[in-house]
């Protein structure tokens, strides 16, 4: 039963209460910093600090954090920026290792580089907030390519007093191309991409539509999120931690809940990045589980807290939802599947359930694919014929990789690796190239 009212509202909400904003182009330009945490990332730093120069957006700055690459990461930052020793100085105000220089580029001075010893992603972010000076900052991965009115939506957000936090939207880089200043998606490549692809969108159209519209986003993707500079100083930064993202966020629920604020942590579906997916099963699995451990991680720090100091939404998608319904349940389903299949007990709830979810699943496909065409994606009509039929597959193959990846992620976060979790990219850059070209 408390599957299928989170299941309504993540039908009802998104296809009924979600409005397009159009937009203004009269607003006062907020300063933002955007920040760049890069770690052995020579092959896409490049696609990023292009699609930076294409941004519709005058009052920017650009940190790109190099946390002690082992590759030619600074070299390649020297190569394209042009790097010069700049005396900007850090606030001292957060904790992270130490700043070994921070230099400016000569052919773009928006652009600085922040050269640090090793630390990490939540480290990195660390110093490139104390180093910030814009009102907000966001935060984007490396692999990142902003569309180029993104941060006009950012800031178009922020006019709003009583938001203090947002997520983008984040879509995959694979099959996007870039024909006469718009960016045409297709439905292509090899089979784990393609699930990927669909899987964002629901994500995003879907789920974070939904937790926005009750003001109980669980995470706020480090992939493309944006903050008020002072309020990730009052929540002591981000924590060295597997999943720097969902513990952020949590961490400004809480900051809300303790000062009694009314503040809100929205998505903005209208700011949109790109970002490589990764396309082997090596990789997936490395990212996924990586993701399961960070999820773990809060659930054992939070989890004591959450009736008293998050509000009762934030609470009930994070345990509920989040807990119960995307962890537990895998090992659940699992030994309820392998009971039905050997001793044939429950077998005929078993096909019940199948159908149930097969049919829910098909129901917030098409929601999310008509979302995704309404917040202008330009998907053609045949790829979302194929999406949904694709969708229809991908539950009964890769969505089953999921749930092992779940159930091996819970039991691997004891490991207790806390590192940066480095997932291979190759550089795709179809994007990038067209908005370099549209910038010069």
């Amino acid at each position: 039963m408390v599957f299928l009212v989170f299941q309504l509202l993540y039908t009802v909400i998104p296809l009924f209460f979600s409005k397009v904003q159009e937009l203004k182009a009269d607003l006062t330009e907020k300063s933002i910093s955007v920040l760049v945490p890069a770690y052995n990332e020579e092959l896409t730093i490049g696609n990023c600090i292009d699609a930076m120069q294409g941004l519709l957006y005058e009052n920017l700055e650009i940190l790109i954090i190099n946390d002690g690459s082992k590759d030619g990461t600074f070299f390649k930052l020297d190569t394209l920026l042009d790097l010069q020793l700049d005396h900007r100085k850090a606030d001292n105000k957060l904790t992270y290792n130490a700043i070994q220089g921070i230099y400016r580029s000569r052919y773009y001075p928006n652009i600085y580089v922040i050269d640090k010893l090793n630390g990490g992603k939540a480290d990195s972010l660390n110093a490139g907030i104390d180093c910030a000076q814009g009102e907000i900052v966001v935060t984007l991965d490396a692999d990142s390519m902003l569309e180029v009115h993104s941060m006009k939506y950012v800031n178009q957000y922020f006019h709003d007093p009583e938001i203090i936090a947002l997520g983008g939207t984040v879509k995959i880089v694979q099959g996007a191309e870039k024909k006469d200043g718009i960016i045409i998606e297709k439905f292509k490549g090899k089979g784990l991409v393609k699930s990927q692809i669909i899987s964002y969108i629901h994500s995003f159209y879907v789920r974070k539509l939904t937790q926005s519209f009750f003001n109980s986003i669980v995470v706020i993707s480090g992939a493309f999120g944006a903050f008020y500079k002072d309020i990730l100083v009052q929540v002591n930064g981000f924590r060295s931690t597997v999943g720097e993202d969902i513990d952020i966020t949590l961490k400004i629920h809480q900051y809300i809940k303790a000062n009694q604020l009314k503040k809100k942590l929205v998505y903005a579906p209208e700011a949109v990045c790109y970002t490589e997916c990764p396309e082997n099963i090596k990789n997936f699995y490395k990212q996924r589980i990586r993701w399961q451990k960070a999820f773990v991680d809060c659930i054992l720090i939070y989890w004591s807290k959450l009736s008293q100091k998050f509000s009762i939404g934030v609470s009930l998608f994070f345990a509920i939802d989040g807990f119960i319904l995307g962890t537990l349940t895998a090992f659940t389903t699992v030994f309820y599947v392998a009971q039905a299949l050997i001793i044939g007990d429950n077998l005929l709830k078993a096909l019940t359930l199948l159908a149930v979810t097969l049919g829910i699943n098909a129901v917030q496909i098409v929601i999310s694919l008509y979302l995704c065409n309404k917040f202008n994606s330009h998907y053609s009509l045949k790829d979302y014929v194929k999406m949904f039929l694709f969708s229809q597959l991908e539950l009964l193959s890769y969505r089953n990789l999921l749930l092992y990846i779940n159930i091996v992620g819970t039991m691997k976060y004891f490991d207790n690796d806390e590192g940066w979790g480095f997932v291979e990219r190759k550089g795709v850059a179809a994007i990038s190239q067209n908005m370099t070209a549209r910038s010069q």
